[in-house]
C-alpha cells in the first residue's frame, strides 16, 4: 500500500494494545487527552506525504511495488540520495519545531540501514539476514511507525544482567517451534503508545561467566507489533498541562509529548520470522558497529537538531524584540550565541551530507566526522539556548496569565497591563506561554534530558570519538615542526648581530 493517510494511521492505533498510565489501562489512545495531541501530530506528518507540493520531497517510488513510500526508507546510493533524505526529514522537523525525537523517520532510516547490511545478520548462531530484509520491506510498504527499546532496567548497574535478580531484564526463557518466548522488561520505549511496531535490539552485555547458554538469553534482536499478546507498556505521566484553560498555554507540550514507557514482556511469543539475532554474544557489536546504521540514525538527529536550534533561536529573537531589549549590547551577544548554535547544527548537517561516502554494502552514508562533532556538543548547546530564553524572558515567563484570561472577566486589565513595546497583550501572552513551554516547563526539562541521553551516554560518545579520530597525523605534525626548527636553529643565536633565531627556509 502507498503512504498512509492521517485517518488510516489513527485507525491503526485502535488495536487493543496494552498501555498503562497513571494507574489505568487506556483502551483507545486516540481518545485519551494524554496521548491524542501527539497522535494527531504524527497523523499530520503522514498526511503531509499526500500534499501536492510536498509529495515529491517526502516520498519516492518503491523499488518493489512502485507505490509512493516515505523518503526516509530510501537506501541511498549517492550523495544526492543522502541530501534528498535530509531535505525530506527537514520538512517534518520544521513542522514540529524539532521537538519530536521519535518522529517516524528516526527508525525508518535505521531499519533501512540494517536491511542494506543484511549480510551482517548472517551469524553462526542464527541467520537473520532474510528476516531483516523482509521486515524492512514490510514496514516500508505499509508505512508503519516504530519504536524501540535498547536499554535494560536501571536496577543494579554494577553487575551484568545475568547476575542480577532473575527475570527483571528481558530475556529468552524458552524456545518453541513457533519462536522464542521472552520475559522481563526493557526501557525506554519513546512513542510506545503511538507506534505500530516495537524493535528490541541488544543491550550492552558483560560476559563474565562460563554459563554461556544462560548469558546468551539476553543476546537477541527482534521486532513485533505493539499489540502483541503479553506485551504491555507502562508510561510516565504526561508533561503537558492537561488542565490548561486554553490550548495556547501549552502550544508545544500539548502537541509534542510523544510519551515514554517501559516495555514489559510477559512470556511474549516472538515468531522466528521476526527474529534478527539469536543467542549471539556479539549481537550488540552487530547492531552498533557492523551494520553501519549509526550514521544514518544520527543523520536524522542532526537534521532535527538544526530545526530545533533554529526554532529556539527564533524564539529568543522574538522575546527580545517584544520588549526592545534587543537594543542592548549584552542582549545582542546572547542572541548572537543562539544564532551561532543554530548555524553550528546546520553546518554539521551540510558537512555530513557533502562528505557522504560509499559503504561496503553499496549504499552511501553521511560523514560521521561531522555528526560526531554535533553529537558531542549539541546537548550542551541546546541547554544554553534554553538558559538564554529564560534569561531574556525572566519574570515575564511566569508573570503572564493564561491565554484564557483574554476571554474572561478581567479582559480589560489583561489587555492593558500585559502589552509590551512591540506586542499587544494577546501576542505577548502567546509568545511568553510558548517560551515557558519551550525552555522552563516539565516538557522543556524532558526535552533537555532527551537531548543528553537519547543516543547513549554522551561521555561514552565523546570517548568513542576520541578513540576513532585520526590523532597520529596531527601529533606527527607537531613533532615534525619541532624537528624542522631544531635543524634550522641559528648556532650564533643569541649574539646581537647573529640574525634570526632560526635560519630562513626559502631559497
Amino acid at each position: 500500500m502507498p503512504v498512509r493517510t492521517a485517518a488510516q494511521y489513527m485507525e491503526s492505533l485502535k488495536d487493543d494494545r496494552s498501555i498503562y498510565i497513571e494507574g489505568e489501562r487506556i483502551k483507545d489512545v486516540t481518545k485519551d487527552n494524554r496521548f491524542v495531541g501527539a497522535a494527531e501530530t504524527m497523523a499530520e506528518l503522514l498526511q503531509m506525504q499526500h500534499e501536492k507540493d510536498l509529495k515529491e520531497v517526502l516520498t519516492y517510488n518503491s523499488p518493489t511495488s512502485g507505490e509512493s513510500v516515505g523518503m526516509s526508507h530510501i537506501q541511498p546510493k549517492s550523495k544526492e540520495d543522502i541530501k534528498a533524505r535530509g531535505d525530506a526529514m527537514k520538512v517534518w522537523m520544521d513542522a514540529t519545531c524539532g521537538m519530536l525525537g521519535r518522529s517516524p523517520d528516526y527508525k525508518n532510516v535505521m531499519v533501512s540501514a540494517w536491511a542494506a547490511a543484511a549480510k551482517s545478520f548472517e551469524r553462526e548462531t542464527f541467520d537473520g539476514s532474510a528476516n531483516i530484509k523482509n521486515y524492512y520491506e514490510y514496514v516500508r510498504e505499509n508505512d508503519l511507525m516504530m519504536t524501540h527499546v535498547l536499554v535494560n532496567p536501571q536496577v543494579d548497574r554494577s553487575r551484568p544482567a545475568h547476575l542480577q535478580e532473575s527475570e527483571i531484564v528481558a530475556q529468552i526463557v524458552k524456545e518453541t517451534d513457533a519462536g522464542i518466548i521472552v520475559r522481563g522488561a526493557r526501557m525506554v520505549a519513546t512513542l510506545c503508545a503511538l507506534a505500530n511496531e516495537i524493535i528490541v535490539m541488544p543491550a550492552a552485555v558483560t560476559w563474565q561467566t562460563n554459563e554461556e547458554h544462560k548469558t546468551t538469553n539476553y543476546a537477541f534482536g527482534f521486532a513485533i507489533p505493539t499489540s502483541t499478546p503479553g506485551l504491555k507498556f507502562i508510561c510516565r505521566p504526561p508533561v503537558g498541562h492537561l488542565s490548561a484553560a486554553s490550548p495556547m498555554d501549552g502550544p508545544l507540550s500539548l502537541r509534542y509529548d510523544e510519551s515514554d514507557g517501559v516495555a514489559v514482556f510477559d512470556d511474549v511469543l516472538v515468531p522466528w520470522e521476526r527474529v534478527f539475532l539469536f543467542r549471539d554474544k556479539e549481537a550488540e557489536a552487530v547492531i552498533r558497529g557492523k551494520t553501519g546504521a549509526g550514521p544514518h540514525a544520527l543523520h536524522q538527529s542532526v537534521v532535527r537538531a538544526t530545526s530545533k536550534s533554529e526554532f529556539m533561536m527564533a524564539l529568543a529573537l522574538a522575546i527580545a524584540k517584544s520588549t526592545k531589549i534587543d537594543e542592548h549590547n549584552h542582549v545582542q551577544v546572547m542572541l548572537a550565541e543562539t544564532i551561532n548554535i543554530a548555524e553550528f547544527a546546520r553546518t554539521c548537517r551540510i558537512g555530513a551530507e557533502a562528505e557522504a561516502h560509499e559503504t561496503q554494502f553499496g549504499t552511501f552514508a553521511p560523514a560521521m566526522r561531522h555528526i560526531s562533532l554535533w553529537q558531542g556538543m549539541f546537548w550542551k548547546l541546546y541547554n544554553r539556548q534554553c538558559e538564554i530564553i529564560n534569561t531574556l524572558g525572566a519574570g515575564g515567563l511566569v508573570g503572564v496569565p493564561s491565554y484564557a484570561e483574554l476571554a474572561g472577566e478581567v479582559k480589560g486589565d489583561v489587555e492593558k497591563y500585559f502589552q509590551t513595546a512591540n506586542a499587544d497583550s494577546p501576542k505577548r501572552i502567546k509568545l511568553n506561554r510558548l517560551a515557558y513551554d519551550a525552555a522552563l516547563s516539565s516538557f522543556a526539562g524532558r526535552q533537555r534530558l532527551y537531548e543528553q541521553y537519547y543516543s547513549g551516554d554522551p561521555m561514552r560518545s565523546m570517548s568513542l570519538m576520541y578513540r576513532m579520530y585520526p590523532k597520529d597525523e596531527h601529533i606527527d605534525r607537531v613533532h615534525n615542526m619541532l624537528d624542522d626548527l631544531e635543524k634550522r636553529q641559528n648556532p650564533e643565536w643569541p649574539k646581537q648581530d647573529s640574525g634570526a633565531a632560526f635560519n630562513r627556509n626559502w631559497k
